[in-house]
């Protein structure tokens, strides 16, 4: 059986919809992290959004959901893992968009703007997964500046914008300017298993 993090929902009902939320997780918790974050804003808030998946491909994370039995064919997907492996494109999901490279940042930013303007959901939410998996293609200094621009974007539109993160696998200079850039912090960090 599938647990959420109760909690979360509870920290999700004080923030506004321009604010920036840093969601840091560990890796073995990741996905009951992002579900537990999602899901109340797809029922309780009734918002709809954008999922941008560096970390792992958008039909994996699709799968995921169904095997948990939240219906996610309402939230449009890009896929920035996909595009590079052959036949990666060729998916069953009319949900999911493509960017060619995590390196193509700008890319990103533009097409998760248009899928927003052509939304008929009144409130949304961006959901980057993930920061580590970004820093991973993109230098420390061009990220850094890239999430700031991310963040005031969609602050300014009045988008919710939520960027799942893993600590221990993020360069310093992009974690501290994570911390000075979003507005609330849901942190959930490793789970210890003994």
């Amino acid at each position: 059986m599938f647990e959420l993090d109760q909690r979360i929902a509870e920290q999700l009902s004080e923030v506004s919809l321009n604010s920036a939320i840093q969601l840091r997780s560990g890796t073995s918790n990741s996905f009951m992290v992002t579900a537990s974050t999602m899901l109340p804003l797809m029922q309780m808030f009734e918002m709809g959004g954008v999922y941008i998946s560096a970390s792992r491909g958008a039909v994996e994370i699709i799968q995921a959901f169904e095997s948990i039995g939240v219906d996610v064919s309402h939230i449009q997907f890009i896929d920035l893992v996909s595009s590079g492996i052959l036949g990666g494109t060729d998916v069953p999901y009319q949900n999911i968009h493509f960017v060619d490279s995590p390196i193509m940042l700008e890319s990103i930013l533009l097409r998760t703007l248009y899928i927003l303007r052509t939304t008929p959901t009144e409130r949304n939410f961006v959901f980057l997964d993930s920061v580590n998996a970004l820093s991973i293609y993109n230098e420390g200094r061009m990220l850094a500046e890239y999430l700031h621009t991310f963040i005031n974007t969609f602050r300014q539109r009045e988008i919710l914008s939520v960027i799942l993160n893993i600590p221990d696998q993020t360069p310093p200079l992009v974690l501290s300017n994570l911390d000075l850039y979003c507005t609330d912090l849901i942190d959930r960090g490793q789970v210890v298993i003994n």
